[in-house]
């Protein structure tokens, strides 16, 4: 009995954390609308509610402390424990990037430099991409699925890198130096959503086989 209790429980925080993922995944849609309409009020909402997922993560963080403490689990079952704690700070710092990206969406024109956001919308509609699929990996367990994350956050890293490198080979006399810069500031941003991604595609690696596997 008591250790049907321990694994509905176990279960339960599993699921806490992906229902925690699909909100960051719609702050993540979210942002995605407000960057490509220069809309403000949902930047605006997106910073204001952006303690709900904070709430989300100590929620859990406390209920698998409590487990722990209680139930003293070994190998396989605090390893999956473990899994939660990491993955939702990782959610929560994604969710704070996005919140970022908001920040500095906000000061931007709306028709500034509008190759250059168009190339930030496909790194995003990436980065976005590696999310969802990190959380189907955790979902499943599926170690092929979380491995594919690796090359996916390859071609992040090469559409940042080409994008940094051409907004500051634009001619000076044609750019608002601060428009520049706030762009570079959310491909950045992106980026790291995509390393966190592949974060947590490499805890699900570890739940699964118990080694430390380094995607990146």
């Amino acid at each position: 009995m008591v250790v049907r209790s321990f694994h509905f429980q176990l279960e339960n925080v599993k699921q806490e954390l992906l229902e925690m993922g699909g909100q960051v995944e719609a702050v993540l849609n979210e942002m995605m609308s407000g960057f490509t309409s220069s809309n403000t009020a949902l930047m605006e909402n997106i910073i204001k509610n952006d303690y709900k997922i904070n709430q989300a993560e100590l929620t859990l963080h406390d209920k698998v402390t409590l487990l722990i403490s209680k139930q003293q689990p070994v190998a396989t079952d605090l390893r999956k424990l473990i899994v939660v704690l990491k993955i939702s700070s990782d959610l929560e710092r994604v969710a704070d990037l996005a919140v970022d990206m908001a920040k500095q969406s906000s000061r931007l024109k709306n028709h500034s430099l509008i190759p250059f956001k168009d190339r930030l919308v496909t790194m995003f509609t990436l980065a976005q991409e590696m999310i969802r699929k990190s959380l189907e990996s955790f979902e499943q367990s599926d170690i092929m699925l979380a491995q594919k994350i690796a090359s996916m956050d390859d071609k992040v890293d090469t559409m940042y890198g080409d994008l940094i490198r051409d907004l500051f080979k634009s001619n000076p006399d044609q750019i608002e130096v601060d428009q520049v810069t706030q762009l570079a500031f959310i491909g950045r941003y992106i980026e790291r959503i995509a390393d966190y991604a592949t974060n947590i595609a490499e805890w699900v690696v570890y739940e699964v086989n118990g080694k430390h596997f380094d995607l990146n």
